[in-house]
């Protein structure tokens, strides 16, 4: 085979007579008569000539080629796998989705099409700015990298990164936890989470600790002193938290700090309480507490 300026020629097996690739008319000139076998080998022809072009950068005429090569041949799974990621150069990621489908329709268990189409999803996502869709995509590529060996990290890492912009902060950490392999940290943020959501108790996050002797202070089972702070200047529903006689935080109080689960300040202003029992530092941040 060999390359003019217009395209590209080649001669079928066993024939002398040269076949030319023209770009003007999107046809082969100077074709001889066909043997029976010809719409194949001018499927792999163009396949090759369409791979060549898409590692040199030359995606659009690559998809030309590898259009015509499937029309030939629409059976071959490789051709339509070579279609979506020339799609996906081309930054046409949903005609890209559609190639691979058909690549997986023809041979579901192509590890080479599972990889490739799950790397065409991340890029989709990433190219998003619509987080809600990017989540969509996303999800749906770490579904298909299950069946891979494909490195699942950098995919959790964007799906963590989506759900942060979403503001949905823990599935946010389980997947930065996943990104990371930490099962038992993953195992005991759900676990927590799953308290939050279920307890009977009347829980309380502790808040602002960081503007006074910070989060280390406080343990599993410590008991705190809670004071209702009706002077406070900035809120009537105030409670202060001290340990020994020393403001340690307050009961959050505002929704930017009130976690789903927890009870406000203004929530349990009008209860009985004087202490609350430490139970856990929820996500390196909250600090959640039972009244007792």
């Amino acid at each position: 085979m060999s390359e003019n300026k217009e395209g590209f020629v080649w001669r079928q097996p066993g024939s002398d007579t040269p076949v030319e690739w023209d770009w003007k008319t999107g046809k082969f000139t100077g074709e001889p008569e066909k043997p029976e076998n010809s719409t194949e080998h001018i499927a792999e022809i163009l396949y090759g000539e369409a791979l060549r072009l898409y590692n040199e950068k030359r995606s659009k005429q690559a998809l030309t080629l590898i259009e015509i090569s499937i029309e030939n041949s629409p059976q071959r799974p490789e051709l339509h796998a070579l279609e979506g990621v020339i799609y996906q150069d081309l930054r046409r990621f949903g005609d890209s989705e559609k190639s691979f489908r058909k690549a997986l329709k023809l041979e579901p268990d192509s590890n080479e099409v599972l990889e490739n189409y799950a790397l065409m999803m991340y890029d989709w996502a990433n190219s998003l700015n619509d987080k809600q869709k990017a989540l969509e995509i996303i999800t749906e590529a770490i579904e298909i990298l299950a069946q891979t060996e494909l490195d699942s990290e950098k995919f959790w890492y964007m799906k963590g990164s989506v759900l942060d912009c979403l503001g949905r902060k823990t599935e946010s950490r389980i997947c930065y936890l996943k990104a990371e392999k930490m099962d038992d940290e993953i195992s005991e943020l759900e676990s927590q989470q799953e308290m939050l959501l279920n307890s009977k108790d009347t829980l309380i996050n502790i808040t602002g600790s960081q503007f006074y002797f910070g989060i280390e202070v406080f343990e599993k089972g410590m008991l705190v002193d809670l004071i209702k702070d009706t002077a406070n200047e900035h809120d009537p529903d105030a409670i202060r938290v001290e340990i020994e006689g020393e403001t340690v935080g307050f009961v959050a109080n505002s929704e930017y700090t009130v976690i789903e689960g927890v009870k406000s300040a203004s929530d349990i202003k009008k209860l009985n309480f004087k202490r609350a029992e430490i139970m856990f530092i929820y996500m390196d941040e909250y600090v959640i507490a039972k009244l007792v």
